[in-house]
């Protein structure tokens, strides 16, 4: 992972205040949850440019207005009705801080529920932090297979060369693709370019 000092880009103050605040909240209120997306990918890899934070996170129907009213109260631009209402119904909602987009999933398919469930704790910037798991992230970017997902595939694939559980991945793809899937055929692809190559054998000596 990178240095704690380099975990996040360099965007501008509102992006570090928007995700101090978010993980203080999310923590003082005892939730479970994951940041997913660039911030989290960026743990992982290499730190590159991302101006938004993507947050995974499981709450009841009865604490929903309590979070978005503690996150209203430390700067967040939220509409306490609307958003509990779409988190609900529609599993995402969307807050601001300042220019910052803050997108908010519940786990609504099986797949993002076993995600939140390997989430793993770290530090960023002094402060426990929970994000996916490389294997998580890459589930969720299988799912979504837009260009900088795939980008960040190969890339988290690279940089675990060998030490991810790809089992998992592809017990999480059965849920949500079939035999046919081109994304299956693309990712073993991608999993067979990530090993390092194998040495030719040394002559032995005579």
């Amino acid at each position: 992972m990178p240095n704690s000092d380099d975990t996040l880009p360099a965007s501008g103050p509102a992006l570090e205040r928007a995700f101090a605040s978010l993980v203080n909240v999310l923590n003082q209120r005892g939730i479970q949850y994951a940041i997913v997306g660039g911030l989290a990918t960026i743990q992982h890899t290499r730190v590159r440019t991302t101006d938004d934070i993507d947050a995974l996170l499981s709450v009841t129907q009865l604490a929903l207005p309590g979070l978005f009213e503690a996150l209203q109260a430390r700067g967040f631009s939220v509409d306490v009705t609307r958003n509990v209402r779409e988190l609900r119904d529609d599993g995402l909602t969307t807050i601001r801080f300042a220019d910052v987009v803050v997108d908010l999933l519940r786990p609504i398919v099986p797949a993002y529920a076993h995600v939140l469930e390997r989430a793993i704790t770290t530090e960023i910037r002094g402060q426990s932090v929970r994000i996916s798991s490389a294997e998580g992230l890459i589930v969720m970017k299988l799912m979504a297979m837009r260009p900088q997902d795939q980008a960040d595939i190969a890339e988290l694939l690279t940089s675990y060369a060998g030490r991810l559980d790809l089992d998992f991945v592809r017990s999480e793809l059965d849920t949500f693709t079939d035999a046919s899937d081109p994304r299956r055929a693309t990712f073993e692809e991608w999993v067979r370019r990530s090993l390092p190559a194998a040495r030719p054998e040394q002559d032995a000596p005579g």
